[in-house]
C-alpha cells in the first residue's frame, strides 16, 4: 500500500527489527508490552495470526515513521483488538495517522477466518484515536479507568500520573447466544447494545452454583500496573476466589483491576453483586469477548480515580463515564454503611 509519500508495508522478518525504532521515538525502552522491542517475538506472534502489524516508511529517506497492529488478547479467537498506532514525532502528519487507523478495516490485510470485531482501547487524555475510531464506525462501550501509567507518554503528556481508556467496539457477525443483565446495570448496558447488532436481552435472576470452579484468563501487564481477567465460568467458590483476588492485587500494586464476566451466565447477576459488595463498580460492556459478550467490572485500587484528566469525544462516551462515578459511589457508600 502506497502513496506519494509513504509506503506501507506488512511486518515481515527482514523489516522487524524496526518497530522498535519506532517504538522508541516516543516510548524510549517503557512501552508496557515489551516484545515489541524484540524482533524475533514479534515474528512469533505474527506466525501464530495473534499478531497482524504495518510499518509506514517515508518514501523518500526509507526509514521507518509509523506503526500499526491489530492482536488477539480476548478469549475468543476470532476477535481482534486495534492498537499501538504510532507516528514518530515530527513525521507523517495526520494523514499518515489516518492511513494506518484504516489498514486494518481492508478484510484483506487480516490473517485467518473473518472476524466477530475489532476493538480499541483509545487513550483518554487526547481525542485523535477516539475521532478516527468513531468515525469508521466504533461504538463506545466500557471505560476503563487509570489503565495506565502516564510517564509512558512522551508526546501528549497527560495532566494526570494514570491514562483511562475508552473501549470502543466495529461489530462484524451477529450474536447468536442470549446474553444475561443484572438489575442493577440493564439500563446502561441495554444502551451500550443499542447501536450494535441485535441482540437477545434477557434478565439474570439464577443463583450462584452450588458447585464446580471459578474458570479464569487474565493479562497482567506489571509495569503498567493493570491486571485484566476475563470470567468464563463461575463456581461455588466465586465468594473466596473474589477475596484472594483482591489480596492479590494489593500484593502486587495493582492500580487497574478489570473482570470481565460472560454475560452467558445466567448467574451472572449474583456474581456482580458479590462483586459489589467488595468494591467493584461499572466498567461497561466487552461485545463479543468471549464468542458472546463480556461485563466488565473494575477497582483504582490505592487512589482515587484520575477523572480530571480524561477527554472523551462524544455524548454517549461522556454519559458513560457520569454512570460509573455514580456506580462507584453507590457501591462506596454502601460499603461503608
Amino acid at each position: 500500500m502506497t502513496n506519494a509519500s509513504y509506503i506501507m508495508t506488512p511486518v515481515t522478518r527482514p523489516v522487524a527489527p524496526q518497530v522498535a525504532t519506532v517504538f522508541r521515538a516516543l516510548y524510549g525502552d517503557s512501552f508496557p508490552v515489551q516484545y515489541v522491542y524484540h524482533a524475533d517475538q514479534i515474528m512469533q506472534e505474527i506466525s501464530t495470526e495473534r499478531l497482524a502489524a504495518v510499518l509506514a516508511f517515508d518514501a523518500q529517506q526509507g526509514d521507518a515513521i509509523g506503526y500499526a497492529s491489530v492482536y488477539k488478547n480476548a478469549p475468543n479467537p476470532r476477535l481482534w483488538e486495534g492498537g499501538n498506532l504510532i507516528v514518530v514525532p515530527g513525521r507523517g502528519g495526520d494523514d499518515l495517522a489516518w492511513l494506518l487507523l484504516e489498514y486494518f478495516m481492508d478484510r484483506s490485510n487480516l490473517p485467518g477466518p473473518p472476524a466477530d470485531g475489532f476493538f480499541s482501547e483509545s487513550v483518554c487524555h487526547h481525542y485523535f484515536t477516539q475521532v478516527g475510531c468513531a468515525k469508521v464506525g466504533f461504538r463506545d462501550c466500557a471505560i476503563a479507568l487509570d489503565q495506565l501509567d502516564a510517564s509512558s507518554f512522551a508526546e501528549h503528556r497527560p495532566d494526570t500520573d494514570r491514562v483511562a481508556c475508552l473501549v470502543q467496539f466495529f461489530e462484524q457477525t451477529d450474536q447468536r447466544k442470549p446474553i444475561y443483565l443484572p438489575d442493577c446495570y440493564t439500563v446502561m448496558l441495554q444502551a451500550l447494545c443499542g447501536p450494535l447488532r441485535p441482540r437477545q436481552l434477557l434478565t439474570a435472576a439464577a443463583p450462584l452454583p452450588e458447585s464446580g470452579a471459578t474458570v479464569c484468563t487474565d493479562h497482567y501487564y506489571e509495569r503498567a500496573g493493570t491486571w485484566k481477567l476475563s470470567i468464563s465460568a463461575i463456581g461455588a467458590d466465586w465468594s473466596a476466589w473474589l477475596d484472594q483476588l483482591l489480596a492479590e492485587a494489593r500484593q502486587r500494586r495493582v492500580t487497574s483491576l478489570q473482570v470481565i464476566l460472560a454475560a452467558s451466565l445466567p448467574c451472572v447477576a449474583a456474581a456482580v453483586e458479590q462483586m459489589r459488595q467488595r468494591g467493584f463498580f461499572f466498567g461497561g460492556l466487552f461485545p463479543r469477548w468471549f464468542g458472546v459478550d463480556g461485563i466488565m467490572l473494575q477497582q483504582v485500587l490505592g487512589k482515587e480515580p484520575g477523572y480530571d484528566g480524561i477527554r472523551l469525544y462524544t455524548a454517549e462516551a461522556r454519559d458513560l463515564l457520569a454512570f460509573i462515578r455514580s456506580d462507584r459511589e453507590t457501591v462506596l457508600n454502601q460499603h461503608e454503611g
